[in-house]
C-alpha cells in the first residue's frame, strides 16, 4: 500500500510538471491520425488541423462560462477537485449496470483528461488523475482552471475551444461574448458527443441537449424560467453556420462517420483527448473512383433536376468499407454538402422488393416459376399502380421482379405476411421502422444507404450476414493496441439465408443490368428504386443497388438544399445505374468481378430454379404468362413473352399512393 502511494505520488508529481499552465497556448501534439487501408493518412484531427481561437475568461461574457458549468459541473466553484456526490452517484449507477455508464468527473478533471493526453479506462487511471486533479486546484484558482478548459474543450467541425466554436458555427464575426442564452446553451450541449450529435448531421439531437443545458441553467441560477422559455424558441438552425475551411481531410464523410463510432463505442474521451491512431478499411483507390463517380454522375442527370448523390461500397465476404461518399460536394453548403445522406433515412423505392420476394421464397410461399397477376387489384383500399398506369397480365414471379412490377410485388408481401417482410428485411440490416402496412412492399417505408448495403450484403455473401466494418485497429501515442477487429471475425455474423435462397435472388437479379441497358461490363446482380412521386415524371430519390462475388454497391441521387429543404427530379433510379454506378462498375479491378457458382442443393427443371421440394408448386407460368399448373414448368427465364415486348429497355418507374415509391 505504501509503495503504490509512493508509486502514485511520483506520477503524480511528474504529470503536474509536464502540463502546462492553465493560462498557456492549447497543446498543439493532441491528435487523432486516421488512416486508410494501406496506411495513408486520411485526417490528422489536431491544433495545427484544427480552428483555435484563445480567449479571456474575462472576454467571455457570463452565458458561454455559465452555460457550460451547467452542461458539465454545476457546482465547480463549491466542491474542490473531485465531487462526492457525483462519485457516489457513479458508482451506484454502475454498480447497477456492471459497467461504466454514469459520469462523475469535475471539470478540473476532465481538464486533466485533456492535457494527460490518456483515454485509458482503467481504476488506476481514474486514481491518477485525481490526485492530479487535487493537486492542479492547488496550484492554480477556479477560474484559471474554467478558462483553461474552456479554451482546449473539442466542440466538433474541428473547433478546439469556445473561441473557435463561437466563430465555426455562428460566423466569423461573432464573439464569445455576444452568444444569445441559447447559442450558449447550444454550444455546451455539444461538447458531451460533438461527432454523434454533430448539428449538421443530427440536428435533433443537438437541440435536445441544448434544451437539457437551459433547463439546468435556471436550476443553477444562471437564467430565469422566463429567460429560458424564450431561448428555447430561439430558431439555432437557420442561425448555423458551420466552418467551411476543412484543409486536407480526405472522405470527409467516412471521417466523420468513424468519430462518430469512437464516441458510440469508446465514448467521447476517445475524440476529446486525442493522442490515437485509427486505421481504418477505407480503400483510397476506390474512394477517388467513387468521389468521382458520383460527380460525374450528378452532372449527367443535372438536366433532370439533380444537384447531389452519394455512394457507398463494401466488400461482400467481410463487409469492410471501401468507399464512402455521403455526397457531391462536402464543402458546398448550397446542397447541404457536410449532411451525409448515406445516414439519412430515406424512402427505397422498388430497391426494397427483393427482401419481399426473398421472404417469399424462403418460406415456400412462391417460386420463381410462380405466377404473379399484375392486374388492376384493391388491397383493402389500397390501390398501387405503375408509372405507365398499364398492366402486363400474369407472369412468373422472376419476371415480375426484373421488370420491377409494383402490384405482383405487393400481392407477394400480402401473400406471405408484410410482418415476415419485415422480419427478414430487419434480420438482414435494416434497422429503421418499417411500417407494417402493403406499401412498405415497394418502399415506402424509409431505409439508410447504409443498411441497404447491409442487407444487399447478405445476398452477395450467399446468405451470411457480415456487419459492416470501417475500423481495424487503434492504438495510443505510445503504441499500445487499444483496440483491434479482424475483418471476417467480427461479432454479429449469422446465416440468415441459405446459399441456395440467397442464389435464388442474385440469379434473377443477374438479368436486370441488361433488361435496363445499363451499359455495365461486369456481371452484377441489381434493383434500382424511384420514389417519393406526386406525378408521373417527378421523383425525389433515385436509387441503385448492385453487388457480384466481391462488392457491394450503392448509389442515390437527388435534389438537396441547406436546411434539409429540395427539389424533385426527373430522373429514375436506373439513370443512377446508367451513370453513377456505370462508371464506378466499369472501374472496378479484375480481382473485384468474380461470379457465383451454382449451389448443388437447387432443383433445375424447365429452365427454372427451384428449392427442393418446390419444383411441383402449383401456379407457375410458362414463358407467356400462363398459368400451367399441371407439371410446374414455366419455360425459359427470358422475357420474349412479354406482350409485344413492350417493357424491352424502357426506364422503369414507381408506384404512387400510401406513401411508397415504386419502380427503378
Amino acid at each position: 500500500m505504501t509503495i503504490s502511494l509512493v508509486v502514485g505520488a511520483v506520477w503524480v508529481n511528474a504529470q503536474m510538471s509536464s502540463l502546462p499552465a492553465p493560462n498557456s497556448s492549447p497543446p498543439t501534439d493532441q491528435s487523432i491520425v486516421i488512416y486508410d487501408r494501406n496506411g495513408n493518412i486520411l485526417a490528422e484531427r489536431n491544433a495545427q488541423g484544427s480552428f483555435h481561437v484563445v480567449v479571456k475568461l474575462g472576454e467571455m461574457g457570463q452565458l458561454a462560462p455559465a452555460a457550460m458549468l451547467a452542461a458539465e459541473d454545476r457546482d465547480f466553484y463549491k466542491h474542490g477537485a473531485l465531487d462526492p456526490i457525483s462519485i457516489g452517484r457513479a458508482i451506484i449507477v454502475d454498480g447497477l449496470n456492471r459497467q461504466p455508464i454514469q459520469g462523475a468527473s469535475t471539470i478540473t478533471q476532465q481538464l486533466v483528461k485533456i492535457e494527460t493526453n490518456n483515454s485509458e479506462k482503467t481504476f488506476t487511471r481514474k486514481v491518477r488523475e485525481a490526485l492530479t486533479a487535487n493537486q492542479m486546484e492547488q496550484k492554480y484558482s477556479k477560474d484559471q482552471i474554467l478558462e483553461a478548459y474552456l479554451n482546449r474543450v473539442y466542440y466538433g467541425h474541428r473547433a478546439y475551444g469556445i473561441g473557435a466554436a463561437t466563430k465555426t458555427y455562428f460566423g466569423s464575426s461573432k464573439q464569445v461574448k455576444d452568444l444569445t442564452p441559447a447559442q450558449a446553451a447550444f454550444l455546451a450541449g455539444l461538447v458531451r458527443a460533438p461527432s454523434a450529435e454533430d448539428p449538421e448531421t443530427n440536428f435533433d439531437a443537438a437541440q435536445s441537449r441544448e434544451m437539457d443545458v437551459l433547463k439546468s441553467m435556471v436550476q443553477s441560477g444562471a437564467l430565469t424560467q422566463d429567460q429560458a422559455d424564450m431561448a428555447a424558441k430561439e430558431d439555432i438552425k437557420s442561425e448555423l453556420k458551420f466552418d467551411t475551411s476543412y484543409g486536407q481531410t480526405k472522405a470527409p464523410h467516412f471521417v466523420d462517420y468513424v468519430l462518430a463510432t469512437l464516441e458510440n463505442q469508446f465514448g467521447a474521451d476517445a475524440v476529446q483527448h486525442g493522442g490515437i491512431s485509427v486505421h481504418t478499411t477505407l480503400d483510397p483507390d476506390m474512394q477517388a473512383k467513387a468521389e468521382q463517380a458520383v460527380r460525374d454522375g450528378v452532372k449527367a442527370m443535372s438536366s433532370k433536376g439533380v444537384n447531389n448523390g452519394m455512394m457507398m461500397a463494401v466488400r461482400a465476404d467481410t463487409g469492410e468499407v471501401l468507399a464512402w461518399v455521403g455526397s457531391a460536394d462536402y464543402a458546398n453548403q448550397a446542397i447541404g454538402g457536410q449532411f451525409d445522406v448515406i445516414r439519412s433515412p430515406r424512402q427505397p423505392g422498388s430497391s426494397f422488393k427483393p427482401y419481399v420476394y426473398e421472404a417469399a421464397l424462403k418460406d415456400r410461399r412462391i417460386t420463381l416459376g410462380s405466377c404473379l397477376a399484375d392486374v388492376p387489384t384493391d388491397f383493402n383500399g389500397y390501390k398501387p399502380t405503375d408509372f405507365d398506369n398499364a398492366y402486363m397480365g400474369d407472369m412468373p414471379a422472376r419476371q415480375a421482379l426484373v421488370l420491377s412490377r409494383n402490384i405482383p410485388a405487393v400481392a407477394t408481401a400480402k401473400n406471405e405476411g408484410i410482418a415476415n417482410v419485415i422480419n427478414l428485411a430487419q434480420s438482414m440490416g435494416i434497422r429503421t421502422q418499417l411500417q407494417p402496412n402493403l406499401a412498405t412492399a415497394i418502399g415506402g417505408s424509409e431505409v439508410t444507404m447504409f443498411d441497404h448495403i447491409q442487407g444487399y450484403q447478405v445476398f452477395a455473401n450467399q446468405g451470411k450476414k457480415m456487419p459492416l466494418i470501417s475500423i481495424t485497429k487503434i492504438s495510443d501515442s505510445a503504441g499500445n493496441t487499444l483496440f483491434e477487429a479482424v475483418p471476417g471475425q467480427q461479432a454479429g455474423q449469422a446465416q440468415v439465408l441459405s446459399p441456395e435462397e440467397a442464389y435464388l435472388m442474385t440469379d434473377t437479379l443477374k438479368a436486370y443490368q441488361d433488361q435496363w441497358h445499363l451499359g455495365w461490363k461486369v456481371q452484377m446482380a441489381s434493383k434500382s428504386g424511384t420514389t417519393g412521386a406526386a406525378q408521373v415524371g417527378v421523383h425525389q430519390d433515385a436509387w441503385m443497388m448492385a453487388y457480384n462475388h466481391d462488392v457491394v454497391v450503392g448509389g442515390w441521387a437527388g435534389n438537396t438544399a441547406a436546411g434539409g429543404g429540395g427539389k424533385n427530379i426527373s430522373a429514375f433510379g436506373v439513370d443512377t445505374g446508367s451513370t453513377m454506378l456505370a462508371e464506378f462498375i466499369n472501374g472496378l479491378p479484375a480481382a473485384m468481378n468474380g461470379w457465383y457458382q451454382q449451389p448443388s442443393g437447387l432443383v433445375s427443371r424447365g429452365g427454372e430454379l427451384y428449392l427442393p421440394g418446390t419444383e411441383n408448386q402449383p401456379g407457375s407460368c410458362d414463358s407467356r404468362g400462363r398459368s400451367n399448373d399441371n407439371n410446374g414448368d414455366n419455360g425459359s427465364p427470358n422475357f420474349n413473352g412479354l406482350p409485344g415486348g413492350l417493357f424491352n429497355g424502357r426506364r422503369d418507374g414507381n408506384g404512387r399512393g400510401g406513401g411508397g415509391g415504386g419502380g427503378g
